[in-house]
């Protein structure tokens, strides 16, 4: 290739393929959405998190009487909140923030008569990490 002469077709091929090379890096970079983690935590309070996540997460889940409250400390303010019930959104209810030595403490409180029926998980979400809290049977 080296000895060859440089043509004009050839010099076009050259420029038509850095062009390309060129056009597809930009968009990829620019249109790239990284996937959201869904990270999973299971039992009534405690830490939650991955070593691959950013974020870390304390929990805890409360029931008296008719009443749940779910609270959670982060270092960062969670985009948003829901619960999933079988596959879909459902939006959060009250919630109390407060911001304390840099972390968060975000409080949500429910009736159980408030609540849809066959909720599977109450879902919170920061950046791409989604953190799944499983809701709480009622004790029997």
């Amino acid at each position: 290739m080296a000895a060859e002469k440089l043509t004009r077709g050839r010099l076009a091929q050259i420029i038509v393929m850095l062009t390309l090379l060129v056009v597809a890096f930009f968009w990829r970079t620019l249109i790239h959405t990284p996937r959201m983690a869904i990270i999973e935590c299971k039992g009534m309070n405690g830490f939650c998190g991955t070593s691959q996540s950013q974020e870390k997460v304390e929990y805890e889940w409360n029931t008296k009487n008719e009443v749940i409250h779910f609270s959670l400390v982060s270092k960062s303010n969670p985009h948003s909140a829901f619960w999933e019930q079988n596959g879909k959104q459902s939006l959060e209810l009250s919630k109390k923030q407060v911001k304390e030595n840099g972390e968060y403490r975000i409080n949500w409180q429910w009736s159980r008569h408030d609540l849809p029926k066959d909720m599977n998980a109450f879902n919170v979400v920061f950046d791409q990490y989604q953190f799944k809290f499983n809701y709480p049977k009622k004790d029997k």
